[in-house]
């Protein structure tokens, strides 16, 4: 699966030492969305049909234990009704490593930021947001970076 996403694709040493930041482009497939069309370099969220839908999820990588930091960057085109939450947790697993609501200062900023420590390897690490009827946006990039030294 090489290339997919779904290994550590060069993000960590093979002794993990170090640790490249990532930064995923909303043109790229491992951000997906039931509501979405590619447009250029973005992801283009629109057509939410009631609330409390998930509207984007991925990359569905791979991440050492240790303290990161997760930033979404959109334009926010519509606020739509509802709460907006964000969800950090591993495709197919049924329990959320963290979940909050959004503030409605990152909604109008266009950027989301979470600083969560993972105790353990993460297989298929996925972040989600969800939000409601009228919402649309349009996704930039999702960036991942190491707070903490590679032990």
């Amino acid at each position: 699966m090489e290339g997919t996403g779904l290994e550590r694709d060069g993000l960590e040493s093979p002794d993990g030492s170090w640790f490249t930041p990532l930064v995923i482009p909303g043109s790229d497939p491992r951000l997906q969305s039931e509501y979405g069309a590619r447009d250029k370099n973005l992801l283009r969220i629109a057509g939410v049909p009631d609330e409390g839908r998930r509207i984007l999820y991925g990359p569905h990588i791979s991440l050492p234990p240790g303290r990161f930091r997760f930033e979404l960057s959109f334009d926010l085109e519509a606020r739509g009704t509802g709460l907006v939450t964000v969800d950090l947790t591993r495709a197919g697993g049924h329990r959320d490593f963290y979940l909050r609501r959004c503030f409605e200062w990152e909604l109008q900023r266009g950027l989301i930021r979470i600083s969560h420590s993972l105790p353990q390897p993460t297989e298929r690490f996925e972040l989600r947001l969800y939000a409601g009827t009228g919402f649309v946006m349009a996704v930039k990039q999702l960036a991942v970076f190491r707070l903490d030294e590679a032990k």
